[in-house]
């Protein structure tokens, strides 16, 4: 449903566009820029077909499903020393593992 802005003044033409489509705008911009190729206009039709696109652009990025993964961080292993395993309940230190370097590992 485009129209010819050549018959409408600056201002009127500009109040139009926001119920045009992108195809609508780009007819629009082709008439005016054939006939009065006035510039506060085109630079008015241009602002409006970046908004079109942008967000045409906006709906087909929501549209695309979205996968999430949940990440389960590791839990690091505890190193502690002889001395500090002594230090530990009897209950505590039933899951500790010595290693080949003298340190116990959780």
């Amino acid at each position: 449903m485009s129209f010819d802005p050549s018959e409408y003044s600056v201002k009127e033409a500009v109040s139009r566009l926001d119920d045009l489509s992108l195809d609508d705008l780009s007819a629009v911009l082709s008439l005016e820029l054939e006939n009065k190729h006035r510039s506060s206009l085109v630079a008015e039709l241009g602002r409006a077909i970046d908004a079109a696109k942008t967000a045409d652009e906006a709906e087909e990025a929501v549209e695309e499903p979205v996968e999430v993964e949940a990440v389960v961080a590791a839990r690091p292993k505890q190193l502690i020393s002889l001395q500090r395993l002594l230090k530990l309940r009897p209950d505590a230190r039933k899951k500790f593992t010595r290693r080949q370097d003298g340190m116990f590992e959780a």
